[in-house]
């Protein structure tokens, strides 16, 4: 479709980039999320720079926008690493792009990614894998999103009255859109000691995840900005959320919870009175994002299919695709077989984060 691309630094889109950007945005609502906005980007750039966008151009016209960061080898990958549950190409719904067109090869050598919206599967980003981000349906209200997922759910039902007691209790406080410097460290500590009971990489031993999350909580951008919960009992803090939304949808972004008061399940009540509020806001959809949890589904309206994988364009890459496909197909027949596996997930969570602690 396109003519030629452009390489650009971030911070070199001009305001009329900037308008072009948010009209496509607005015109597909697979890109309805925060994670597309450019005021989003802008504040990644601002935390950890080094954001670089392809500006695709047809007939002298801008068709598209694809925001990235360098990696490894020429490897391009999403702009903020594990941190963003969707990621992709900005462009209008009916726009078809060439991604191997010379002048993204000139550029990139591939891109991997974890979560692209599998519409944009017609400009080649297929992937080799698929999972789903979990949306709440808000479009009609909250009671109409509660009815319908009572119909279809006996254990819905049973949490939601679980959650009424909670909220209806007069012990219990509930906060939203809230500056609160001690509640946000603390959702911090209880994601860094989930991050470390479960194995996984501890996202906030780096310095640029946390000024991230503080960047957009001060920012005043509809289209990014970070909001922050919390949910008490008899004045101690039982759960809090950090989330980013835009003008019509609120994504889920860090959710904890204190483990004494697990039998009462603060986090997901503070999950439904976020529903609440979030209808007040005039929120559309709430993503719960990616992953199979028993509450997303019990939450969830519907599923938005998304592909993972890489976009191999040279040779580099494409071998290194092939031996990531290998890797994870012999892993698990024996210990000395399970080490190629184990290096590939190491080498993509230091791409990734920008850091080979990861």
């Amino acid at each position: 479709m396109h003519s030629s691309v452009d390489y650009l630094d971030f911070d070199q889109l001009t305001d009329i980039d900037v308008q072009m950007w948010a009209r496509f945005q607005a015109a597909d609502p697979t890109l309805a999320s925060p994670y597309f906005s450019h005021a989003y980007f802008k504040a990644v750039n601002r935390v950890r720079p080094g954001v670089k966008v392809l500006r695709f151009h047809d007939r002298g016209r801008v068709a598209a926008y694809w925001p990235m960061r360098r990696g490894p080898f020429g490897t391009a990958r999403p702009t903020a690493g594990s941190m963003e549950d969707l990621h992709g190409i900005i462009a209008h719904p009916k726009a078809q792009l060439d991604l191997n067109h010379p002048d993204v090869r000139r550029f990139m050598g591939g891109y991997a990614f974890s979560a692209v919206p599998y519409q944009q599967s017609r400009h080649g980003l297929r992937g080799q894998y698929g999972s789903g981000n979990q949306v709440m349906d808000l479009s009609d209200g909250f009671a109409s999103w509660q009815e319908a997922r009572s119909g279809e759910s006996s254990s819905f039902r049973r949490e939601w009255r679980k959650a009424q007691k909670l909220l209806n209790d007069e012990r219990a406080q509930v906060r939203h859109d809230v500056v609160d410097a001690t509640s946000f460290d603390r959702m911090i500590d209880l994601k860094r000691e989930a991050y470390g009971d479960a194995g996984h990489f501890d996202l906030f031993k780096l310095a640029w995840p946390r000024a991230l999350l503080l960047e957009l909580m001060k920012s005043d951008d509809p289209q990014a900005r970070g909001v922050l919960s919390t949910l008490s009992i008899e004045g101690e803090t039982a759960a809090i959320v950090y989330c980013m939304r835009s003008s019509s949808v609120l994504h889920y972004w860090f959710p904890a919870y204190e483990a004494k008061f697990a039998k009462q399940k603060p986090g997901l009540a503070l999950l439904f009175a976020l529903a609440q509020w979030a209808e007040q806001e005039r929120i559309q959809e709430l993503h719960l994002g990616l992953g199979d949890a028993q509450y997303k589904r019990q939450m969830a309206s519907w599923m938005m299919p998304v592909k993972g994988g890489a976009l191999a364009l040279a040779p580099a890459q494409q071998v290194a695709t092939d031996f990531t496909k290998w890797s994870a197909r012999i892993e698990g027949q024996n210990r000395l077989l399970n080490v190629p596996a184990k290096y590939t997930r190491k080498y993509e969570r230091a791409a990734l984060a920008g850091s080979w602690r990861a």
